[in-house]
């Protein structure tokens, strides 16, 4: 065995690179050097050496046996051996065609065995990959057809380039010159002169831009959008890569230094070029050779090193060997010159391109300079890494484009994920923090904003950040941008983690927590635990940031209050659902349940450290109330990621899966309702902790007490605590809450009766207490109760507009109690006369006093809206309905409408009052509207019947009076001005036929001078609800015919509201747009309006061929209509492109046209674009 291995080590000892067999062939910088080659029988050769191949098996010492070989012996051995090369040959052939895995061959003490039936071992001969074909180009020549469209890999071809180089340089770099021309688009070409001529490159290159310009070509190869766009860059970088590899390892470089110098002065020029193309591309190769370079360099280090270690072992020897020292130190001095050199051409390309480039103005070019950079640093760090070259990453982090910005942000993370990097990168994170700090705060971007973040998480982790930016950076955990919260998880556990470590230490350290802290039962939640203390910095972090966002941007945090679209999820809940997986604590909500109802109240007993330690996790009121949000929060995540994961089930275990979930909802379910009602003993007093305590009964799943009757009750006790809440609070708040819960449990049949009982026995008290505090004095008279019974009146008022928003109020308000008591609708009809305005010089009782009549009106609405319902169920099933019925419920309408037109008529401004009066008489007289039966609801004798039968009925149905009319429009034109001026829009001037409107008083535009941009947003928002609101019930009101349908001045009142229709943005036309009669009726069409305006166009075009075939046969008839003009508003019609518009006036044209320059351009845009392209 070990005479048939010792060629094989004298092989492997045998330096490859100065055999004939290597030095011989094409590729000597290619395979043969590999360390596979040293194992195996012949060794590659683009030169036939099949007999010395042969005699390696059979001799002891192949270089000598090879030196005494004759020539003729070669020959005829090549000759006999033919045959069996041929053979081995197709065998080899078949065995890299196969697609199935080779078997395994038996190893004998970790070798493989060696027998003469395995020669498909030879590891060289394994064939290369096929490259791909980039470009299907037919007339492609040269270099770019090889590069692009051969079949060669990239290393063969940047061989075969170098082999031309060696035989004629200029024509080969000329080659390689119109290559990179070829690759920006341009298909003139330079000779082998123009090398020649060094002084003359940025003539030529001008001249060549001058004549790649005048074919005005606008699209090039790098910015295509074709599907080889991916491919050819790849193939571009790769080929340069490879050039550079292969003239490293032949050493030319390093003989000629004008191969490199020549073509960096060809793409210093071309990159500095003014036409897009040459710049971009010359760019990206010059940057593609550096980054090549710098891995060349690298290598020459890493080498230099490894052989001085060497040279170094080799002195300490007892016997030192001269000629290997000598060796070895030629190795060093010749490692350091390649790398001398090498990095002279970095700069050399650094200072001609970079410096450039990295401030183009095309954002693709300054992109490809910090991916370059970012690269070079990570390569070659002792270079780059380094303040000269790392300001340009914080100039860039300045850039304008979006992606540049984003992709320094990448590769600075890059360079600190290496702590190795941070010492060098000191100097520049104290130059630019400041930067990188503001783009996390500030940015446009959110991408940019988040990536900042994990950035400045890195330098907080590096001990680089300053305790302010930490506090500044940690308020993002409150950013309305989903991404960046998520980026900021990190970061704001590590300042929870640090505030926890703190007061650990101050309490004497972990020691302590194990001593008094100890858990001794983990189902017991609550016992102290070290996590409350965890729980306690966090609160505590949370309110000090919240604290400072109010203290800086007040106007911004009330301003935005009426626009949140969130429902109940605030600050605090969005910043826990952030934190739910970094923050373990937060996972474990049955434990933060436990520090909520622990007494934290109660003195402290025990020693010094026992009484710190209490002390360390004893919250706030602000704090408590900042932990029930997260409450709420993770106990909805907790659930959530409960039905996730049985959806993230295998089919196969999805039954244990969903016994596993049920499981785990039964103990959720009982656990949240025995918690809820004793968080609610505890919290209860406090509207604000009251009303997040009652929101945990939103996610409660009831389905556990519906199929678990015998718990059921559990959840009466929970209803019980529920109605107290109700009853014990005027917080509007509270009873939301409590109503949501309330109609949650009604969705449940099993639950249904529990829950009616509830709220009917919440009807008889608040019935009760209404009927009391009617005796206490007059209701229909403002200012005539004393402060203590309006504040009662005042809390049940809003208990009772609760109940009947959620519950059929009709029978409780039409009951009467006896004892000559009035029905609880007549109270509340009274209260509305309260509204009439009365100065009475006291903002708090003038505040009251609309409160409660603002409840009454809305209460009194609730009941006729359920008696309209009721109605209309009776007349659905055919039911009789009794006249003194209909008597009491006309009686109650008039009495209801008077005291709403004598509330909100007496008031001048636009107050709530006025606006909520006015538009609920709207909505009064289109609610008793939806009376008025259908035309084709029946057929005959039996609709003669059924309206006979309704008749008396019909008599609520009633236009509004012309004087209420005039007021709702004088409501609607003030409105129309409000939001006119805080939008800084024109309206349009009053028709002849209409009366000359006052002007309008600045008194409101002197109060808002000194309001900061977002509080003129919010009152131009606002403004603009209120008018869309108003406008949206006199548009219904139009439609129902109750208002401006009879009459001298009919269409008067329609015409006024659409004066303005096109002037006060795109929300209020679209109001306005449901006054538009309808389409006349015909076959209706699925298609879009484009679609048919282009079917319409065709069949107009197929007519007018037809016409024109026609015309010599037929005579013109004089008295055939005339064919209006094409794309005219008529024509459009006709073809049923453009609906029926309501008859607009002149003026209102008039006015239309002078909206277009002082109107958004947008809105008249949509106007005119009918027919879309």
């Amino acid at each position: 065995m070990n005479s048939k291995r010792q060629p094989l080590m004298d092989i492997s000892n045998t330096d490859v690179t100065s055999s004939p067999v290597a030095t011989g062939g094409r590729r000597k910088s290619g395979r043969a050097v590999r360390a596979p080659e040293k194992f195996v029988p012949d060794a590659p050769s683009s030169q036939p050496g099949t007999a010395s191949a042969k005699r390696k098996r059979g001799g002891d010492d192949v270089e000598n046996d090879a030196s005494d070989i004759d020539e003729e012996e070669e020959a005829s051995d090549d000759t006999l051996e033919s045959a069996g090369e041929e053979e081995l040959k197709d065998t080899r052939r078949k065995a890299r065609t196969t697609k199935k895995p080779a078997a395994k061959k038996p190893k004998v003490n970790g070798a493989a065995s060696h027998s003469e039936e395995a020669p498909a071992v030879k590891l060289p001969s394994r064939p290369k990959k096929a490259k791909k074909m980039v470009i299907a180009d037919d007339n492609a020549e040269g270099l770019y057809a090889e590069v692009f469209s051969g079949g060669e890999t990239l290393e063969d071809i940047a061989s075969m380039w170098l082999n031309r180089y060696q035989d004629n340089s200029p024509a080969a770099m000329s080659e390689l010159v119109n290559f990179v021309l070829k690759c920006a688009g341009c298909n003139v070409q330079i000779t082998e002169d123009d090398i020649n001529d060094a002084d003359n490159v940025e003539g030529k290159v001008g001249d060549i831009q001058e004549e790649y310009q005048s074919q005005n070509i606008t699209d090039y190869p790098l910015v295509s959008k074709g599907k080889s766009l991916h491919a050819f860059r790849t193939s571009l970088i790769g080929f340069f890569e490879q050039l550079l590899r292969v003239v490293h390892e032949s050493g030319l470089m390093y003989e000629d230094h004008s191969m490199l110098e020549v073509f960096a002065v060809w793409l210093a020029t071309l990159s500095s070029s003014s036409s897009r193309p040459f710049r971009h591309t010359a760019t990206l190769a010059a940057l593609t050779m550096t980054s090549a370079m710098c891995t060349v360099a690298n290598e020459e280090i890493e080498t230099a090193a490894m052989t001085l270690r060497q040279l170094e072992a080799e002195k300490k020897k007892k016997g030192t060997n001269k000629a290997r020292i000598a060796e070895f130190q030629k190795k060093v001095t010749h490692n350091d010159e390649h790398k001398q050199y090498i990095e002279s051409q970095i700069d050399d390309y650094f200072q001609t391109v970079y410096v450039h480039r990295y401030r183009d103005v095309d954002p693709k070019i300054r992109h490809e300079c910090v991916a370059a950079l970012g690269m070079w640093m990570l390569t070659l760090k002792s270079v780059f890494l380094d303040g000269p070259y790392l300001r340009y990453m914080g100039w860039m982090l300045s850039d304008i484009n979006v992606p540049v910005r984003h992709d320094v942000l990448k590769q600075l993370q890059k360079l600190m994920k290496d702590p190795s990097n941070v010492g060098q990168m000191h100097h520049f994170i104290e130059r630019f923090r400041w930067r990188i700090v503001e783009m996390a705060t500030h940015d446009s971007e959110p991408t940019v904003r988040a990536e900042a973040v994990e950035l400045l998480d890195m330098i907080r982790e590096a001990g680089m950040l300053e305790p302010d930016d930490i506090d500044v950076i940690g308020k993002l955990i409150f950013d309305s941008e989903p991404k960046v919260r998520k980026a900021l998880v990190g970061f704001f556990a590590e300042n929870i983690k640090d505030l926890y470590d703190s007061k650990v230490e101050e309490i004497g350290g972990e020691e302590v927590l194990e001593e008094f802290l100890a858990v001794e039962d983990e189902e017991n939640f609550d016992t102290p635990r070290p996590e409350w203390i965890k729980y306690k910095c966090l609160a505590e972090m949370l309110l000090s940031y919240d604290i400072q966002d109010q203290e800086e941007m007040p106007s911004q945090i009330d301003a935005a209050d009426f626009l949140n679209v969130s429902g109940t999820e605030s600050r605090f809940t969005l910043a826990a659902q952030a934190l739910y997986e970094k923050v373990p604590e937060l996972r474990e909500w049955e434990i933060l349940s436990g520090y909520l109802l622990f007494d934290h109240s109660s003195r402290a007993t025990g020693d010094e450290t026992d009484r710190a330690l209490k002390e360390s996790f004893k919250p706030d009121d602000k704090e408590e109330l900042i932990l029930l949000e997260i409450l709420n929060a993770v106990v909805k995540m907790s659930l959530t990621q409960t039905d996730d994961s049985d959806r993230a089930k295998d089919k196969g275990k999805k039954k244990n899966s969903r016994m596993e979930t049920s499981e785990a909802r039964e103990t959720t379910a009982r656990h949240l309702a025995s918690l809820i009602p004793r968080l609610l003993k505890k919290f209860g007093a406090d509207p604000k902790t009251a009303t997040v305590v009652l929101r945990l009964e939103h996610v409660l799943n009831l389905n556990v007490f519906q199929e678990l009757r015998q718990d059921s009750t559990a959840y009466a006790k929970l209803l019980d605590e529920i109605s107290t809440q109700f009853s014990g609070h005027a917080d509007k708040g509270v009873l939301s809450e409590a109503g949501a819960a309330f109609l949650h449990a009604r969705e449940f049949e099993e639950l249904e009766e529990v829950t009616e009982s509830k709220i009917q026995a919440l009807w008889e008290r608040t019935t009760s207490t209404l009927q009391k505090l009617n005796k206490a004095g007059e209701m229909a008279v403002r200012g005539g109760l004393r402060m203590k019974i309006l504040t009662d009146l005042s809390h049940s008022l809003a208990r009772l507009e609760q109940l009947a928003s959620i519950s059929d109020c009709v029978e409780p308000l039409e009951a009467s109690t006896g004892n000559s008591n009035p029905p609880t609708i007549s109270i509340l009809l009274e209260i509305i006369a309260r509204g009439v305005y009365v100065d009475s010089n006291d903002e708090v009782r003038d505040a009251l006093e609309d409160e409660v009549t603002i409840s009454a009106i809305r209460s009194s609405m609730f009941y006729f809206m359920w008696k309209i319902r009721d109605l209309s169920k009776s007349i659905s099933a055919g039911e009789a309905i009794p006249e003194l019925d209909v008597d009491h419920l006309k009686e109650w309408q008039g009495l209801f409408a008077t005291n709403l037109a004598a509330a909100f008529s007496s008031r001048a401004s636009l107050d709530p009052v006025r606006l909520l009066g006015a538009g609920t008489l709207i909505d009064l007289f289109v609610l008793f509207a939806t009376l008025r039966p259908a035309k084709a609801k029946a057929k005959g004798s039996q609709a003669n019947d059924s309206e006979d039968e309704y008749a008396y009925l019909q008599t609520l149905i009633v236009e509004m009076d012309p004087d209420l009319q005039k007021e709702m429009i004088s409501i609607f034109e003030g409105l129309e001005k409000q939001f006119a001026r805080r939008s800084k829009k024109k309206l349009a001037e009053p028709s002849e036929d209409e009366e000359p409107e006052d002007p309008d008083s600045e008194e409101e535009e002197e109060e808002t001078e000194g309001a900061t941009d977002n509080e003129r947003q919010s009152d131009m928002l606002k403004a603009e609800k209120e008018l869309c609101e108003f406008t949206g019930k006199l548009v219904l009101a139009f439609i129902a015919n109750v208002i401006d349908g009879s009459g001298r001045q009919k269409g008067k009142l329609r015409a006024r509201v659409l004066r303005n229709r096109l002037r006060l943005g795109p929300n209020f036309r679209e109001v306005l747009a449901y006054m538009d009669d309808p389409k006349p009726k015909g076959k209706k069409s699925h298609k879009s309006k484009a679609q048919q305006a282009e079917i319409a166009a065709k069949k107009a075009a197929k007519s007018e061929v037809r016409i024109v075939d026609e015309e010599s046969d037929e005579e013109d008839d004089p008295f055939a209509d005339v064919e209006p003009e094409e794309g005219s508003a008529e024509d459009l019609r006709r073809r049923e492109l453009l609906d029926d518009d309501a008859p607009v006036s002149v003026e209102e044209n008039e006015d239309a046209a002078a909206a277009e320059p002082d109107g958004d351009g947008d809105e008249d845009g949509d106007e005119d674009d009918i027919m879309g392209d």
